[in-house]
């Protein structure tokens, strides 16, 4: 029961960095604003993405839009916060990753039902014999997946299976 009050804690203190985030970046920017942090590598950039994740789905009609972004995300976060709930004591390793997929989820599914679009903000790109290679402007939620993903990963394909190969 600890570590479900520790691992809620850390969930509101994400939701609420992220979105104190994009706050500034929508106080302080206008859109498409940016300022390099670190010059041809790392720009604070505010873009406004109606779409998923690479701005995937942006061209989709606005109905289509609110359908897969509003409620089947609503529906998988709900299935995610109900997986958390009942592998708690698991593996850590596994609690850590639903964590910050819960906390991301919740941010930019905020960001959606409150703004209609999501707001990004970090640009990471490199200039290589003048072709610029650009990874998507992300912000904390994003992060959150993405790491609580790799987490995940982690813990299925080296950790379990590490205690299978053990058990045998």
């Amino acid at each position: 029961m600890k570590r479900l009050w520790w691992l809620v804690v850390v969930i509101v203190f994400l939701i609420i960095a992220d979105q104190l985030s994009k706050g500034a970046v929508e106080s302080y920017y206008q859109l498409g604003e940016s300022t390099p942090v670190i010059e041809n590598f790392f720009h604070i950039t505010y873009v406004q993405n109606t779409g998923a994740f690479w701005g995937i789905g942006q061209s989709w009609s606005e109905a289509l839009r609110k359908f897969v972004f509003l409620f089947l995300s609503s529906v998988i976060a709900l299935g995610v916060i109900y997986l958390f709930l009942k592998t708690i004591k698991g593996s850590i390793i596994q609690s850590w990753g639903l964590t910050l997929i819960i906390a991301g989820a919740i941010g930019n599914l905020m960001d959606r039902f409150l703004l209609g679009y999501v707001i990004d903000m970090f640009d990471f790109f490199i200039i290589y014999h003048e072709t610029t290679y650009r990874w998507a402007v992300f912000n904390i939620a994003d992060a959150c997946i993405c790491i609580g993903m790799g987490l995940l990963i982690y813990d299925e394909f080296f950790i379990k299976k590490k205690e299978l190969k053990e058990k045998r």
